[in-house]
């Protein structure tokens, strides 16, 4: 790259670089969740190796569960969520997402034909997420909550929003910095999931976990998918812009 480039053609360079990796993400996930549609939807994966299907059912159990940190409810599937409202954009208050780890176990899906074994989703996984407890920045958390917050790294109890500086304490509260809310996106035994993916070795290998109606899901993970789209064309665009002008 010639060393007296323009800044203007750099950043667009950069910029262009960054907006088609978001595009293709975004492609990416726009197609994993279209298999929603693309999928033949049965109730059994008899001689169906290899075959993309989708299956929805009741879940059980298959070994080992997992304990949900907030609320103790056992689930195969589960996604602990630790918002914080802080400043965010344009100054205004905003709910941070802080902490979002993923952990998952092999289940079984039962249908009105069979019992399908379903190896433990490590991809998209997309559950509504249950609101266990909200905490001012003054409030204690549950027993449970408040556990957790001392064993995990990187969401311990305080925060540069949880203890302002005493001068901007009451701006603080009137805004209600600091404020946490705990939720679990978690899939239990006993509960109704969608279930896309490929037939492996007599098991379903998934590919995309929903609950709730297909149609409601496909329209929840499309507004996730055309968001990260724009923000990748747009992006791409002004790169380009920049790089014709300068």
């Amino acid at each position: 790259m010639p060393a007296d480039l323009p800044t203007p053609s750099l950043f667009g360079l950069a910029l262009l670089a960054v907006g088609l990796l978001i595009t293709l993400v975004s492609l990416r996930y726009v197609w994993r969740s279209s298999s929603l549609l693309r999928a033949e939807t049965v109730s059994r994966i008899d001689g169906a190796e290899g075959a993309l299907v989708r299956l929805t059912g009741t879940v059980e159990a298959e070994g080992e569960s997992i304990e949900a940190p907030f609320s103790g409810v056992d689930c195969v599937v589960l996604r602990p969520v630790v918002e914080e409202r802080r400043v965010g954009s344009f100054l205004l208050p905003t709910d941070v997402t802080i902490h979002d780890p993923a952990r998952s176990r092999p289940f079984a899906l039962r249908t009105p034909h069979a019992t399908v074994p379903v190896d433990a989703p490590s991809r998209t996984v997309a559950l509504d997420p249950t609101v266990v407890a909200t905490v001012g920045a003054g409030e204690t958390p549950p027993a449970r909550i408040a556990d957790y917050e001392r064993g995990t790294a990187g969401v311990g109890p305080e925060s540069g929003f949880r203890s302002p500086p005493a001068l901007l304490a009451p701006l603080a509260r009137a805004l209600s910095l600091g404020r946490r809310r705990y939720a679990e996106r978690r899939l239990s035994p006993g509960e109704s999931v969608t279930v896309v993916g490929r037939v492996v070795d007599g098991r379903l290998d998934p590919l995309l976990v929903v609950d709730g109606s297909p149609i409601r899901a496909l329209l929840r993970l499309s507004k996730t998918a055309v968001a990260g789209l724009l923000v990748g064309v747009f992006a791409a665009a002004l790169g380009a812009g920049l790089l014709i002008v300068g």
